[in-house]
């Protein structure tokens, strides 16, 4: 639950608002507020002047937003540009720095659907993912299938973020290559709850298993310049 009172949502429209309420309530929530407006540019959910902070973070932010407001991060009042200013063309980095700063310290975690290109490319974007990485927070990444979203073929990937890990996993990630675990369909592939337990046991395990996994430290990611693409890191079976 978050701080001052339960809170889920931003950026709606009345007509997202709309839904996303049907959509708690069909789901079992009664415990929430959805509030419409700016999350990036001018952010409602907020505690004692600053951002409030939550146990937990989720989100799956417009992929790739442009004219999203650099202009204003350098001097961000609410201290959200934590490693830098994202380009202008490309917000994906703003949305993770603003739920990193909206995770409780010292016991706040995230999970946060993303396109693939936030795990290698370079410029500022490179900057800030690799002070991401060094902060030791990054805890799975994981590479999905494509034609998984409607309307785009798209492969996305989630990033788990924690701010203090379970013992034995302090300054380690697991990397899993989920591109094969769905189900196929005509037209749009799909997450069977079959395929739901098989990610969440591997990041569960968070162990190596060929194939599919692989447990580094951020020393190994740091020699590969803090390229977070799973393929890089995942041992695949050869013949």
């Amino acid at each position: 639950k978050p701080s001052p009172g339960p809170i889920l949502g931003q950026d709606q429209n009345p007509a997202n608002a709309a839904i996303a309420k049907r959509t708690l309530f069909l789901h079992g929530a009664t415990d929430f507020r959805i509030m419409q407006g700016d999350t990036l540019g001018d952010p409602k959910i907020l505690q004692g002047g600053g951002l409030a902070t939550f146990d937990c973070v989720i989100a799956n932010p417009p992929f790739s937003l442009d004219n999203w407001g650099a202009a204003k991060w350098a001097t961000d009042p609410y201290g959200r540009n934590l490693w830098g200013t994202p380009p202008a063309t490309n917000g994906d980095y703003a949305w993770i720095q603003h739920m990193v700063k909206s995770m409780r310290p010292g016991r706040g975690r995230m999970a946060v659907v993303l396109p693939q290109g936030v795990l290698f490319r370079g410029g500022a974007e490179g900057q800030i993912r690799q002070k991401l990485v060094q902060t030791g927070f990054v805890e799975a990444v994981i590479t999905l299938g494509d034609k998984i979203f409607y309307g785009t073929g798209l492969s996305p990937c989630f990033l788990v973020l924690r701010w203090v890990k379970p013992h034995g996993r302090e300054r380690k990630t697991i990397m899993i290559d989920g591109s094969k675990i769905l189900t196929k369909q005509r037209a749009q592939n799909i997450l069977s709850d079959g395929d739901v337990d098989r990610l969440y046991k591997l990041y569960a395990d968070f162990k190596d298993v060929e194939d599919f996994a692989k447990v580094v430290t951020i020393d190994d990611i740091a020699a590969k310049d803090y390229d977070l693409s799973v393929n890089k890191y995942v041992k695949y079976h050869e013949e």
